[in-house]
């Protein structure tokens, strides 16, 4: 999925340094984008500060997990002043990784969301000619490694189980739900009552 990544520092640092491959991947198919010149140093006061940028250049901020200080929370809250949409998704009351989330909520400050299907109807993203025209566009776009694994794990039954899905990728739980979240957002994949999903 083209994607826009923005960096707290120059662009000659890939931070976490781990994230190389991932960096690299974003360059080829969308960007880097860095307000700091080059050889600029790590500073943990422009993470906070680059959120700005990140919340002001979406139509729509989604929230997958958070806690109540996350800099997700940060984003959720510019973007809100920026007058732009802001989504989340629910968790248990006892999980500390969505207690932002759950705020968010509770507060009416982001719309609660349950699928990539929720994002699309409320944005008004949805018409079977873009539909369509989504789908043939994606034919000729290579998803990553993490996302080829899903697809090919959805298309073995007829439905598949979040669970399931988690047990045969080893993806943690905010990683698991923010790949599924971009095969729904790419039309590839649907989700259905009780945290199941197939293709479309």
């Amino acid at each position: 999925m083209p994607t826009l990544g923005v960096v707290a520092h120059g662009l000659d640092i890939v931070y976490p340094s781990n994230h190389k491959k991932l960096a690299q991947e974003m360059l080829e198919k969308g960007g880097l984008l860095s307000e700091y010149p080059l050889k600029s140093k790590i500073e943990l006061a422009n993470f906070p500060m680059r959120n700005r940028i990140v919340a002001g250049l979406c139509d729509a901020s989604i929230i997958v997990e958070s806690d109540v200080k996350g800099g997700a929370m940060i984003t959720s809250k510019l973007a809100l002043g920026y007058n732009r949409e802001v989504f989340a998704f629910p968790g248990r009351s006892i999980d500390n990784r969505s207690a932002g989330c759950n705020e968010l909520i509770k507060k009416n400050m982001a719309q609660l969301i349950e699928s990539g299907d929720d994002v699309l109807k409320f944005m008004n993203w949805t018409n079977d000619q873009n539909k369509n025209k989504a789908k043939q566009t994606l034919l000729f776009t290579q998803l990553n490694e993490q996302e080829q694994l899903l697809i090919k794990l959805i298309q073995e039954k007829e439905t598949i189980h979040a669970d399931e899905l988690k047990l045969k990728s080893a993806l943690s739980d905010s990683k698991l739900a923010s790949y599924l979240l971009q095969l729904e957002m790419q039309n590839l994949i649907k989700s259905l009552p009780g945290k199941q999903y197939c293709m479309r």
